[in-house]
């Protein structure tokens, strides 16, 4: 029997390793975080830690176990695990990513050293390593900056300094991380995801962000809409995902996830790149919009398996990521009288419980409500899209969280 070492950052019912790779005589060996041990417990070897992302037992375990059952590669589809998955592959001489590329796909300081100077823009930039960095980098670029850790994900901890008394406040309440400071770049967003197998590029499609990756900073909704070829930035951004990829130490396999802005003046600018599917309802809006598992066909390039791709058939479909709001939740809405969901829903993910206390948004790739809607067009699902926003607001019930009735 073979074996491949899974570092399973996510639910079970998203990210079924055991049916992914049934029939094809791989069992996957599962590290995870407690609050997913349940639902991988019917396997055969899982091991669960608590402080998951920092607790270092889990690379002492991922050792052990790969060399207990000589695993022949190693899979982690979540940002927390990209370098503990290539350090360990190092370590045991496996096949895939490796630490430099990691690094290179993780540290926001490290990947544009990459890329300056290359085929895409890259605004100006600088590692902060005190407060004199900061001021140094204000004096020469000016107002706005943004100031955002070098290794997280989902705009954790993104700050945009617009005045002196807004460095002031982060001054005083730093990053406890590493930061990077850059220039503040305007225009809408987007990202580029796709998978690359076998060295080559198999899969890619740029998408545009409705709202925006700070939205859940004033708890409001974010949401993904695919371009079709015929959108005049189609092109320019699979141009661009790709130009980035080839000057990057991209690894053989692997899925990526590219962000870009395109500015009033008609720059198209890169923001930032990792090695993995992206977060929020991103796959499964893909998995609707063109009958394509990004995780299951990248779990299946690591693990040298054919794969399953197949020629992708579109249709079009959005992702709909809903924050939780300051208080306590009394009510989702579920099925039941004045609370129908829109028939444009096909798929749904809900992290929450009535009952539960939340302080807001945390990251827009956490969520308390997922959506993936259709639609006949793409102009269609962008409606659709705020039409499910509206319903989920008008029947979900909030309260204070010192308050034991009323609603927000």
């Amino acid at each position: 029997m073979r074996h491949i070492l899974v570092f399973a950052k996510t639910p079970y019912a998203k990210t079924p390793y055991d049916q992914w790779l049934a029939g094809t005589g791989i069992v996957p060996v599962i590290v995870t975080a407690s609050e997913y041990a349940a639902g991988y417990s019917h396997l055969p070897h899982v091991r669960a830690f608590d402080a998951y992302d920092t607790n270092q037992l889990v690379e002492k375990t991922a050792l052990r176990l790969a060399r207990e059952f000589a695993v022949e590669a190693v899979f982690a589809r979540a940002e927390a695990d990209i370098v503990r998955a290539a350090q360990l592959r190092e370590l045991l001489g496996l096949p895939g990513q490796h630490a430099a590329s990691a690094l290179a796909f993780r540290d926001k300081v490290v990947m544009k050293d990459h890329l300056v100077g290359g085929a895409v823009e890259v605004p100006a930039y600088r590692r902060l390593d005190s407060a004199y960095s900061a001021l140094d980098f204000v004096a020469e670029h000016r107002y706005p900056v943004v100031i955002k850790p070098v290794s997280e994900s989902g705009s954790l901890g993104a700050v945009i300094v617009r005045e002196e008394t807004e460095l002031d406040a982060y001054l005083a309440d730093p990053w406890r991380g590493v930061s990077e400071i850059e220039v503040f770049v305007p225009g809408q967003m987007y990202h580029v995801d796709g998978l690359v197998a076998g060295g080559e590029v198999v899969f890619v499609h740029p998408f545009r962000y409705l709202n925006d990756c700070l939205s859940f900073r004033d708890n409001d909704w974010v949401a993904n809409l695919p371009l079709t070829p015929q959108d005049p930035s189609y092109d320019r951004l699979v141009k661009a995902a790709r130009a980035v990829l080839a000057e990057l130490p991209t690894p053989s396999q692997t899925a990526f996830h590219a962000e870009f802005w395109i500015t009033p003046d008609d720059r198209l600018v890169f923001c930032e790149i990792a090695s993995r599917t992206g977060g929020g309802m991103i796959s499964a809006m893909v998995r609707q919009a063109f009958g394509l598992d990004l995780d299951k066909e990248w779990l299946y390039a690591e693990c040298g398996l054919p794969s399953t791709l197949g020629t992708p058939t579109y249709r079009p479909a959005g992702a709909l990521c809903i924050p939780p709001r300051n208080g306590v939740l009394e009510r989702l809405p579920t099925a039941g009288p004045g609370a129908e969901q829109p028939e444009c829903v096909r798929e749904v993910a809900l992290t929450g419980t009535t009952g539960q206390q939340f302080n807001g948004g945390v990251k827009s790739g956490l969520f308390l409500a997922g959506y993936v809607v259709d639609g006949d067009t793409e102009e269609d699902v962008a409606a659709n899209l705020e039409r499910v926003a509206g319903w989920f607001s008008d029947n979900t019930r909030w309260r204070p969280a010192d308050s034991s009735g009323g609603t927000t």
